[in-house]
């Protein structure tokens, strides 16, 4: 949506079990809202991109931030991102921002995992219990529904995953953050906001309220609202409706 790379580009994430078409129309309203282009992209193995790898080592996030999404940016010529992660995809967003390989704009994350907690293991538990069902609802996304699901609970509940921990590097992201989740997140306590803002004394947290882990299925308008107001705040944006 628009054209992308010219100027501040809003770059989506999706989420473990994500793909561009489950972010539904969420996209279309941002760019709506701001007026500012859109990329979204499928990673490997999601959604109708090419296979990727059947499962995942420990590092696949940092390796995805590191390695992938500059290359991604670097593709559509995006100099000035605005990196809005979900879940997964936010964590990834975190890790970029702290980087040196990137100079985002801002970021704004939405359920983002910055260490393993116990809430989100129990959430990835409900989630295997209930494989069948949420595969054949993924088949209506996925060229590959079954290995994406298989890979994204399998690492998260190998203990060689148990170690994952980005807090200490939270403290090298300079840029504008605003971190979201909702308040009745199935994956995840209020930990995952209130770390964050500990680490980067700048950020913005938000809890948005009646909502679960998918902010952007469960409140799209006020996650949006949210959005634009954080982005106007910085001046990095103009609202055209």
């Amino acid at each position: 949506m628009g054209a992308a790379g010219a100027g501040p580009t809003i770059v989506m994430l999706h989420e473990g079990l994500g793909s561009i078409t489950q972010w539904r129309d969420f996209p279309e309203q941002l760019h709506a809202a701001t007026g500012l282009p859109v990329l979204l992209y499928d990673r490997a193995g999601y959604g109708r991109s090419e296979p990727g790898p059947s499962n995942y080592s420990a590092d696949f996030m940092h390796r995805e931030a590191l390695e992938t999404l500059p290359l991604v940016l670097e593709r559509f010529n995006i100099g000035q991102p605005i990196l809005i992660g979900h879940s997964d995809g936010a964590s990834i967003s975190l890790i970029a921002a702290a980087s040196e390989l990137l100079d985002p704009v801002a970021v704004v994350t939405i359920a983002a995992h910055i260490f393993v907690e116990q809430a989100g293991l129990d959430g990835v538990q409900r989630a295997t219990s209930n494989r069948e069902h949420i595969v054949t609802g993924m088949a209506r996304h996925h060229n590959q529904p079954d290995t994406a699901f298989d890979r994204w609970s399998n690492i998260w509940l190998d203990p060689s995953f148990g170690p994952f921990d980005i807090r200490e590097n939270l403290d090298q992201i300079t840029c504008p953050l605003l971190v979201t989740q909702g308040d009745k997140d199935e994956y995840a306590t209020p930990e995952m906001v209130n770390g964050i803002l500990r680490r980067v004394p700048h950020a913005v947290g938000k809890f948005i309220p009646n909502c679960g882990h998918i902010a952007h299925k469960d409140q799209p308008g006020v996650l949006v609202e949210e959005i634009v107001s954080f982005l106007s705040a910085q001046g990095i944006t103009s609202i055209t409706s």
